[in-house]
């Protein structure tokens, strides 16, 4: 038994230092004018879109201008569109734009890699936390892109 105790204690400990090591600093001016609306608009939808229960409502008058939001910052390839993307890969946007980010970000392969790294670890800031239940990510995404980025996939959305 104090041989399991000692075992977990060496591998609870460095992963509760790496839990503390992480201070959100705020996304970069350049990348948070790509966010920044786009969330403000996507918590106004989620808000009409579900209730507190999570029973969805319907569609909401916000939708086309997330949509078109959205498509905008993919559209970016500055360097500002890259941590923008690998921003986005851990928030939800629904199921169809959740898509679109991976795929934006197998496009980009290699260079947007330690920004989904280090974004995944530690998700920078935007000034809108915290984001509601519905906006937040599972944290799966990051993953998904990382892991077809290793493998070379590259991807078409609409």
């Amino acid at each position: 038994m104090r041989t399991l105790t000692t075992v977990f204690l060496c591998i609870l400990i460095p992963l509760v230092a790496l839990a503390d090591d992480c201070k959100p600093p705020l996304l970069s001016d350049e990348a948070l004018r790509l966010v920044k609306p786009l969330l403000e608009v996507r918590i106004k939808e989620s808000k009409e879109q579900f209730t507190e229960g999570g029973s969805w409502l319907g569609e909401s008058q916000y939708t086309p201008e997330v949509g078109k939001r959205f498509y905008s910052v993919l559209q970016d390839r500055s360097s500002a569109g890259d941590e923008a993307v690998a921003y986005l890969l851990n928030v939800y946007m629904g199921e169809h734009l959740s898509e679109a980010t991976v795929c934006e970000a197998l496009n980009r392969g290699t260079r947007i890699l330690p920004l989904i790294r280090e974004y995944r670890r530690c998700s920078p800031l935007i000034g809108l936390e915290p984001l509601p239940r519905f906006v937040q990510g599972s944290g799966v995404l990051p993953g998904y892109a990382e892991e077809g980025i290793l493998k070379g996939r590259k991807c078409r959305y609409d």
